[in-house]
């Protein structure tokens, strides 16, 4: 099938999301990326955005002839529609999920807390979900807590998330010329980097030429304006594309991942330790089971209380050695378990068993 590439590459599967500007980091992570490089796979992944109209959504419906969709972080009641062109064309239909976005706390800011919990949003999330043939979802604890929110579409949970190019690994700059520790988030985490606010400054008063920076949306903390020498808020990046090979020229020595213990954080991915990993920068996480896997055998550290947090710094900072060795344990770890290849196999799965499905929902229909 040729779907406006030009070229054959296997069946087409269309991802849409609510993004204005089409596919976010989520997509890219979970679709783009693992498939990109592999011309031969089985899928090949086509983007499209959050058209508002009828009309545009049958017109790019058309033009694609999926083999199969899939409506990621999809909370708009116009999944309705794209549902509804999938069952006419006899395929399967995918929803993707990275977070449970059926329940988002006030820790993520008001702003967002209000928007997702719109009851007509809540609603159409919630009516995509269960139109759709099968359930993907990031990790096994979103899939026990979706199914704790009584969603009856059939639930399959990855394995892996975020994944990496073996190639990439490796690819680094040297570190910052002096010891700097960072933190990279959007404005949504703001409770997260809080709750390790007196550690991040501990640090900074015992290491006086230690410089602390944040990267993303997310706003420099009233606790460091006595340090506003040493620190520095660095601006997001548009294109996810872009981020990774940003992060890597910023050279930083630490790279922090807290996370408050909360349900809607007990079901996230260690995404924040597969890029720091990726980038040459040691990590210290919070001590919670999303981070277990990825720190474990000596590829982090993780951290608990106020003072594991600042040890944890100190140590990686004022031990070169054993900041070396953490991340080639870390990214030995990478090229060994997160990989674009798996992660490749575990999203065809993911398509097999949808297709499987929705050919046994057409024989349970016939006559």
């Amino acid at each position: 099938m040729n779907a406006g590439g030009g070229y054959e590459r296997g069946k087409v599967a269309v991802v849409v999301s609510d993004g204005k500007r089409g596919p976010t980091a989520t997509q890219m992570i979970s679709f783009d990326q693992p498939f990109a490089g592999a011309p031969d796979a089985p899928f090949r992944i086509v983007f499209e955005k959050d058209f508002t109209e009828p009309g545009e959504i049958k017109a790019a419906f058309t033009k694609r002839q999926p083999d199969i969709l899939v409506l990621s972080r999809y909370t708009s009641d116009r999944g309705a529609a794209w549902i509804e062109l999938g069952r006419k064309a006899g395929i399967p239909v995918v929803f993707h999920l990275d977070d449970d976005l059926l329940a988002v706390p006030t820790s993520l800011g008001e702003a967002k807390f209000k928007a997702y919990n719109r009851p007509e949003r809540l609603q159409a999330l919630r009516d995509n979900i269960e139109s759709s043939d099968l359930l993907y979802v990031s990790t096994p604890e979103l899939a026990i807590r979706l199914r704790d929110h009584e969603i009856r579409t059939p639930i399959i949970a990855g394995d892996i998330y975020c994944a990496v190019a073996r190639d990439q690994i490796g690819a680094l700059v040297s570190p910052a010329t002096g010891p700097v520790i960072g933190y990279m988030g959007t404005g949504g985490h703001s409770a997260d980097l809080s709750m390790i606010m007196p550690a991040i400054c501990e640090a900074m008063t015992s290491i006086p030429d230690l410089q602390f920076e944040v990267f993303g949306t997310i706003q420099m903390p009233a606790e460091l304006e006595p340090f506003k020498e040493r620190v520095r808020h660095i601006g997001s990046v548009a294109e996810y594309s872009d981020f990774l090979p940003f992060l890597r020229s910023l050279g930083w020595w630490v790279g922090l991942a807290p996370l408050e213990d909360n349900i809607f954080n007990r079901c996230k991915a260690d995404t924040k330790w597969v890029e720091y990993s990726l980038a040459g920068i040691a990590v210290v996480a919070s001590d919670l089971p999303v981070y277990h896997r990825a720190c474990s055998g000596g590829t982090g550290i993780s951290a608990g209380s106020a003072s594991q947090w600042s040890d944890a710094i100190r140590k990686l900072v004022c031990e070169p050695q054993l900041r070396a060795s953490m991340i080639a344990a870390a990214q030995a770890k990478l090229r060994e378990e997160y990989t674009h290849e798996r992660l490749r196999q575990q999203v065809i799965r993911v398509f097999d068993e949808a297709r499987a499905r929705q050919a046994g929902n057409l024989s349970a229909a016939t006559p």
